[in-house]
This record gives C-alpha cells, sequence and structure tokens, in this order.
C-alpha cells in the first residue's frame, strides 16, 4: 500500500492487526523464517476476516532458547518491548483506534501479555493480544488430532504441525524430513528454558515426517478463524 492508500482506507477501518514472530532454527528441514512466514499468512487471512488491516510482522523476537542453533536472533525485552511500543505509536499517531497484537512464536507470548497493557496505557490507543497460548496450541492439536496425528508428533516446535504449515504456504523450502524425528516426551517450561538442545539436538520437537498439505491448511484456517474470533470479541462485535 501507498500513503494515500492508507490514508483512505482509514475512512473503513481504524482496526489494524499487529503480527509478531521469530527469526530461529526450525530443524533441518525448514527455514529460519517459519514463525514470520505463519505470522504474515495468518495475519492476512485474519485482516481479510475482519476486513481491516495488517501491519509488517515485527520480527526477531525472543529467542533465547534456541541460540545453540546458528541463524538464529534474539533481541532482549527491553528491546522487543519498545519495539512493539513504537509500532503501536506510530499507528496511533496516523489514527488508528484498535491494535491487535498476535504471535506465531510462543517466546515472544509472556512479553506480550505484560508490555501490551502498559503500552495500551502510555501510547492511549485500544492495544491488546489476541489469544491465548492454550487457545492457541489447542487450536493447532485439534486441527491435527483430525488427522490421527497425536499432540507429540503434531509437535511444539518444527513437527508435524509447523512443517504442514510450510508445506502448504511455501513447499519449495521444505527439504526432506526422512530421519528428521525429534522430541516426543513431555516437557516443562523449565526444560524448555533449559535450550531446545537439551530436549532435541536436532532441534525439533514432534515428528515432521508426519506432515502433509492438507493438514497445513486446515490449521491455518482454524487458526485465523479463532484469533479473528477473539478479535471481534475483545472489540465487543459478532461475526
Amino acid at each position: 500500500m501507498t500513503w494515500p492508500d492508507v490514508e483512505d482506507a482509514l475512512d473503513d477501518s481504524r482496526l489494524v492487526v499487529v503480527p509478531t514472530a521469530s527469526i530461529e532454527q526450525h530443524g533441518p528441514h525448514l527455514p529460519l523464517a517459519v514463525d514470520t512466514i505463519r505470522a504474515n499468512v495468518l495475519g492476512r487471512r485474519i485482516a481479510d476476516r475482519l476486513d481491516c488491516f495488517v501491519a509488517p510482522t515485527v520480527r526477531p523476537g525472543r529467542s533465547d532458547h534456541h541460540m545453540a542453533f546458528p541463524g538464529t536472533i534474539t533481541l532482549r525485552p527491553e528491546t522487543f518491548r519498545g519495539v512493539l511500543r513504537d509500532y503501536a505509536a506510530s499507528l496511533a499517531d496516523h489514527g488508528f483506534e484498535h491494535v491487535a497484537y498476535f504471535t506465531s512464536h510462543g517466546g515472544n507470548t509472556d512479553l506480550l501479555d505484560d508490555a501490551v497493557p502498559d503500552i495500551a496505557a502510555d501510547v492511549g490507543v485500544n492495544a491488546f493480544v489476541a489469544g491465548t497460548r492454550d487457545g492457541i496450541t489447542g487450536t493447532r492439536e485439534r486441527a491435527m488430532a483430525s488427522f490421527d496425528v497425536p499432540p507429540a508428533e503434531a509437535g511444539a516446535h518444527a513437527g508435524a504441525a509447523e512443517t504442514a504449515f510450510i508445506m502448504q504456504t511455501d513447499p519449495e523450502l521444505v527439504q526432506d524430513t526422512t530421519d528428521t524425528t525429534g522430541f516426543l516426551g513431555e516437557f516443562t517450561g523449565k526444560d524448555i528454558a533449559a535450550g531446545i538442545d537439551t530436549l532435541a539436538p536436532n532441534g525439533v520437537l514432534g515428528d515432521p515426517e508426519r506432515a502433509s498439505v492438507e493438514q497445513g491448511e486446515t490449521i491455518i484456517r482454524e487458526t485465523a478463524d479463532y484469533l479473528a474470533d477473539e478479535i471481534r470479541a475483545e472489540l465487543g462485535v459478532t461475526a
């Protein structure tokens, strides 16, 4: 869009969706940009459902737990908070009244939940976080369960679910998934904080070999529906 395009479209909507993502390893078979690709796709799908704007994705994010893998880039908490705040301030200055953040990367969740209420008060705009960690995870797991893929194989990181997503959007970016199965057991937040490499030397939590294009489209559709519904609920509007 050009600046006149934005100015004209503000007559129709004062809502903007701000995706947040990461630049981090996603196993030996997926690119570092997985979360950014996912955020871009979901942002556009949400904007289509709500007939609103979507801002450029905020990335990198918080990825300390992936720093054992080359290519990962992580931001300090204060840097990430500052970028979130400056996005909201810039958008509010142009006339946006509602700023809906969401994340495609779990490492951003706690910082978003902590920072966004303060940003809303500081900037004077209705800024909020759409969706919850449990809500997004549950949506993904239900989508994969409809293909008889259990949560451990769908995976929390670079497993069947994320692989399926990229198979659907950018199949040329998915490398051979043979022998890429990673950690399939249970883990805690403390385990993740210690580094993904301590659980999975290849950086994978799940089984990429179970992925399919059809799963990817289902995940995209149902996640976009979930997040759009969360935004509607926050704004007090119905579909």
